[in-house]
């Protein structure tokens, strides 16, 4: 399959996945959530990948949903894209037998932060942050966000982030344990390569079935999460109050 929001490459056992639409920080659309899905299918079916590198190309991660795609007046079916085209890619990267390692390389936004954390390893570089901004869009968290972050950072912090949409910095993921490690911005790629390095060498054995336990033990229950997420952004989704939200959002931007 052909990609146009991501790149993939893979070399010596390591798949490096990148999200690549760096003019709009990486936002995500259908499309993306898509190719990302087939992008899992060929790794996993591929025996010679043993390990992927997620990251975006450009300043940022991911921005989130692209909400400059919606068109005033319009209301968006996100349930119905979620359902569709993101829970489903959730589903796959936590079942996955590779070990995934994100590389927040800076802003992380959204639906773009239950990416990161789905993956099993995160690392972030010391300018990236990580940031909620559901609320402000009358819109709730998803993509994973509701399950991931109050489980590793606690129901307090949690709702700290999701109620107020408070960019938390790379510092306080670190302390918050959402990232593994943090690195000066011009080491962080290099870190990362040798962190993939060093799990592609282990054995693919030993290191699907320490994810697989890892998985058992800490994502019980997401299935029924995401529908959640999905049923509740649905409700949420093409109020007055996310109308006027979003309006306000974009007001005063081309």
């Amino acid at each position: 399959m052909s990609y146009e929001d991501i790149s993939l490459e893979i070399d010596g056992g390591i798949a490096r996945l990148t999200f690549r639409r760096p003019d709009k920080l990486n936002a995500l659309r259908e499309q993306t959530g898509d190719e990302m899905q087939a992008a899992f299918d060929e790794m996993e079916q591929n025996p010679d990948v043993r390990v992927v590198l997620l990251t975006g190309e450009g300043r940022a991660f991911g921005a989130g949903y692209d909400l400059t795609r919606v068109k005033p007046g319009e209301i968006p079916d996100m349930a119905k894209i979620l359902e569709d085209n993101y829970n489903p890619l959730t589903r796959k990267m936590r079942a996955s037998r590779l070990p995934i390692v994100s590389v927040v390389n800076g802003p992380c936004a959204g639906a773009s932060v239950g990416i990161a954390l789905s993956a099993d390893i995160v690392i972030a570089a010391r300018s990236a942050y990580f940031y909620e901004p559901f609320v402000g869009l009358a819109l709730i968290p998803d993509a994973g966000n509701t399950l991931f972050l109050p489980r590793i950072v606690g129901r307090i912090r949690a709702a700290g982030a999701m109620l107020l949409a408070e960019k938390i910095s790379a510092e306080e993921a670190l302390s918050w344990g959402m990232v593994w490690r943090v690195y000066e911005d011009a080491e962080l790629m290099g870190e990362a390569e040798k962190i993939v390095q060093k799990l592609a060498g282990y054995s693919p054995t030993s290191v699907s079935l320490i994810k697989k336990l890892i998985s058992e033990a800490s994502d019980h229950g997401m299935s029924h999460q995401l529908d959640m997420e999905r049923d509740a952004q649905g409700e949420a989704c093409g109020s007055e109050e996310m109308q006027a939200a979003i309006a306000s959002f974009f007001k005063g931007k081309p």
